[in-house]
């Protein structure tokens, strides 16, 4: 009789302990997964776009998130270090020191840096290079406030909150071509159910399972890869191709909205405009983007720089072979983020341009 209770007590934990194991190995094997794709060719679309932490700031309507603060990340080997105030970008207090011209230098995970360390960003690369050539004691300071995910409202949003607090001289907004004309608010990603959040954020297993299952739903559609590393071609997936359509309207009064709030509180506004590598290596695909932000832009009187044709000529010089998609040569990843070439290209670009037409650079 004993020996059948604990035959049956030895069951019963048997049976209750298998599917910890099984979960604990599954959460092993993608642990493991998790570590070769964070050092692997498409660390940053597959580990980073998951871990990246943000907070939600709802208000001003629609509202817009930051990096956790004091959070620090390393994918492909570059560290990713976020400060106190959310954002990749050097300690830097609201009160601005006396002889600085500052520069806030806002965008989306372009201008964060993307797939390159943060002294590789064009930001930082700028800085160095108005402080490098600056006589008369001014130092020049460049805030990266960039975090991926963002559309312009949200850029927006973040400006009336806090960018005007750290007393910019110049706004330099960065707009991305890729997505940034089509692209959803940044606070999109905090609507998915409590369960799924707390499963993405505190398991290995459940980013692991979810990705296999896109690459599952992937081959059976004939792609070649998962979206996010497989983007589509065409350009209507990325902006509208009516110079007419109302969406470039919309855009154009979030960004006008910038302007005007840089104008009252005694700032210069500047646009900077991030190709696709498809219009890099293809002179037929479309740049209708270009065409209207850059005609809006000069109509309103506002200082633009098109980075596309520095961009094609800095592939026409790469030593050896043509650029090629996915080289890695401008580009950090498949279609959108600039390499620290690319990075450095767009540096340079910035500094003869606003030494052109920013008052306060051209000393």
């Amino acid at each position: 009789m004993k020996n059948k209770k604990l035959e049956a007590t030895f069951n019963i934990v048997l049976a209750l302990a298998s599917p910890l194991l099984l979960l604990a190995l599954l959460e092993g094997i993608a642990f493991v997964w998790e570590r070769n794709q964070a050092n692997g060719t498409y660390a940053w679309e597959l580990v980073a776009s998951r871990r990246l932490d943000w907070i939600a700031y709802p208000e001003p309507e629609p509202g817009y998130t930051l990096m956790r603060p004091g959070s620090h990340y390393v994918w492909q080997g570059i560290p990713v270090a976020i400060n106190s105030s959310g954002l990749r970008s050097p300690e830097t207090p609201y009160g601005k020191p006396e002889g600085t011209f500052r520069i806030l230098n806002l965008g989306d995970s372009v201008a964060m840096g993307w797939g390159v360390r943060q002294e590789e960003t064009y930001g930082q690369v700028l800085a160095g290079a108005l402080n490098e050539r600056s006589e008369n004691g001014l130092r020049y300071e460049v805030i990266n406030a960039g975090v991926p995910g963002w559309n312009l409202e949200n850029v927006l949003a973040y400006l009336k909150v806090e960018g005007l607090r750290y007393q910019p001289d110049l706004i330099l907004l960065e707009v991305t071509i890729v997505n940034d004309i089509f692209g959803k608010s940044g606070l999109l990603r905090q609507n998915q159910s409590p369960v799924i959040e707390w499963l993405r954020k505190n398991t290995y297993s459940w980013p692991f399972l979810s990705i296999q299952l896109q690459w599952m739903q992937a081959r059976s559609e004939g792609k070649e890869r998962i979206d996010v590393i497989n983007p589509p071609r065409n350009a209507a997936s990325y902006f509208p191709q009516d110079p007419g359509d109302e969406r470039w309207d919309q855009l154009w009064s979030w960004i006008e909205e910038m302007a005007d709030l840089a104008e009252v509180n005694g700032a210069e506004f500047a646009i900077t405009l991030f190709p696709m590598e498809y219009q890099v290596l293809d002179e037929n695909y479309s740049t209708l983007a270009q065409s209207v932000l850059t005609e809006k832009a000069l109509s309103a009187g506002l200082p633009v720089l098109d980075l596309l044709p520095a961009y094609r000529a800095a592939c026409q010089e790469k030593p050896g072979t043509p650029c090629q998609l996915e080289d890695r040569y401008l580009f950090a990843d498949v279609w959108m983020h600039p390499s620290a070439l690319g990075h450095q290209v767009a540096a340079g670009e910035l500094e003869k341009f606003l030494s052109e037409s920013v008052a306060g650079l051209n000393q």
